[in-house]
């Protein structure tokens, strides 16, 4: 008789356990396993768009190295063509990424007395600086140095030597 009750007692236990399972999840659309199947849906929908806006916003590279040439004694030169757009890329790469700035460093050759030199290069990336500003980049954004012939790009030996370090170097830092 106990094994009967006890028998009874676990077949009724598993009624109402059945009957509460039957009630939350069948009437009440309230199972977990579509809970899950639900959020799990939700979650890829929302990785699928995070990978979509992602991949819409291009990654602009960081512009390289880039000099312009002087002539001897002269604080000014040509903008060309293509120092254009090297300025239109790095006006596009700050205006992507915060906290940059471009430093334009004036060198000179060896020619000269040393303040003739350090005027040269100073005036020369202050000229640079001046063309970046019109191209649309912020001053605040632009710094400037002088290095006058103390970093020669090529041999002051030499006609050809000289020229290539006459210049003015715009990099990204």
């Amino acid at each position: 008789m106990r094994n009967a009750i006890v028998l009874l007692s676990f077949l009724l236990l598993l009624w109402i356990a059945g009957s509460s399972y039957g009630y939350v999840c069948k009437i009440r659309k309230d199972c977990c396993a579509e809970r899950t199947a639900v959020d799990s849906v939700a979650i890829k929908k929302a990785i699928a768009d995070s990978l979509q806006a992602a991949a819409a916003v291009p990654e602009i590279p960081v512009p390289g190295l880039h000099t312009l040439y002087f002539d001897f004694n002269i604080s000014v030169c040509e903008i060309t063509a293509e120092n254009s757009s090297h300025f239109e890329l790095i006006k596009q790469y700050l205006a992507a990424t915060s906290g940059k700035k471009v430093l334009v460093t004036g060198h000179s050759d060896s020619i000269g007395p040393e303040a003739a030199k350090e005027k040269v290069s100073a005036q020369r990336a202050n000229f640079v600086k001046q063309k970046l500003a019109e191209s649309g980049i912020a001053l605040d954004a632009i710094e400037t140095a002088s290095e006058s012939d103390r970093k020669p790009a090529a041999d002051n030996g030499n006609k050809e030597g000289r020229a290539k370090n006459r210049r003015a170097e715009i990099i990204i830092q």
